[in-house]
């Protein structure tokens, strides 16, 4: 009861400054480069139709069929990039678990998601991967042209974004007799107002892909994209978010008075009820006898 007059009398709103909606979406743009064209005079850069993350593990079972459906998808249309997130893989790379964890703040393999915002977790929901790709209408900008030529990588994008180049390459799976065509192995990142990088030497020996993802900095908030998601868990939910909103609020005075004073009651309470009950059980005075 006690513990109920304290939450009652937390006040409902805060009372600072209301917080201004920002928007969430950290994926602006997405280019690639094939290194099929990097021994040419000059290599330019295109903008697939849809980006393809997928989390998985090469000790994860359901995944094999996951990567089968995956192998379907046309790789001119939508650029796939795999990650292993997880250090039990040889193929474990720390920027695919960063990425896991802080930016995506994903829990299961296998897990797909598309265009930095559609989610698909579980192996049954990421086979609808094909239906979902043809529902979306994610509009990609930001990036005006990228191009390599003598060693140096030159870009234009807006500024005030990271523009962070995966590289890929084709690597066997650990255990099964096929390969993993777009598996992430490192990770560039540079300021999209620099311009130009020199890369040779990280790109020197090198076959595969390069991915160009413009992005702001911190979590994205994915969306299920599953016709069937399992369960209606919050992908996006920060338990921490309600206590930093009391930590922040500004209690005024008096109501800071009457938490407290209730905070003591609870406390001395139970002593109060001990109390009451021994004095129940003295024996009562007895009336002295006349002479």
């Amino acid at each position: 009861m006690v513990l109920f007059l304290i939450i009652a009398f937390l006040p409902n709103h805060v009372t600072s400054e209301e917080v201004e909606s920002q928007d969430t979406r950290v994926l602006l743009d997405v280019n690639v480069m094939d290194s099929t064209c990097l021994d040419e005079e000059s290599c330019t850069s295109w903008r697939p139709n849809n980006l393809i993350e997928y989390f998985g593990a090469d000790w994860c079972e359901p995944c094999i069929e996951v990567e089968e459906e995956i192998r379907s998808i046309d790789s001119n249309q939508s650029v796939i990039i795999q990650h292993h997130p997880s250090n039990s893989d040889q193929t474990f790379f720390i920027q695919s678990k960063m990425k896991f964890e802080n930016q995506y703040r994903l829990l299961f393999i296998p897990s797909i998601v598309v265009n930095g915002e559609s989610l698909l977790t579980g192996s049954s929901q990421a086979l609808e991967i094909n239906q979902v790709l043809e529902n979306q209408n994610q509009t990609f900008s930001g990036i005006s042209d990228i191009s390599y030529m003598n060693g140096t990588l030159y870009w234009n994008a807006s500024d005030g974004y990271n523009l962070n180049i995966w590289k890929l390459e084709n690597t066997m799976h650990e255990f099964e007799n096929y390969s993993h065509p777009n598996l992430a192995t490192s990770l560039l990142s540079f300021k999209s107002e620099n311009k130009s990088a020199n890369i040779s030497e990280w790109l020197e020996n090198w076959d595969g892909r390069l991915v160009f993802m413009l992005e702001d900095i911190g979590p994205a908030k994915l969306i299920s994209a599953s016709t069937l998601p399992s369960g209606n868990y919050d992908f996006n939910s920060d338990d921490s978010k309600y206590s930093e909103e009391l930590r922040n609020e500004k209690l005024n005075p008096s109501t800071i008075a009457i938490i407290t004073g209730l905070i003591m009651l609870a406390i001395l309470l139970p002593a109060l009820i001990m109390f009451q009950g021994l004095r129940k059980l003295e024996p009562e005075d007895k009336p002295e006898e006349e002479e």
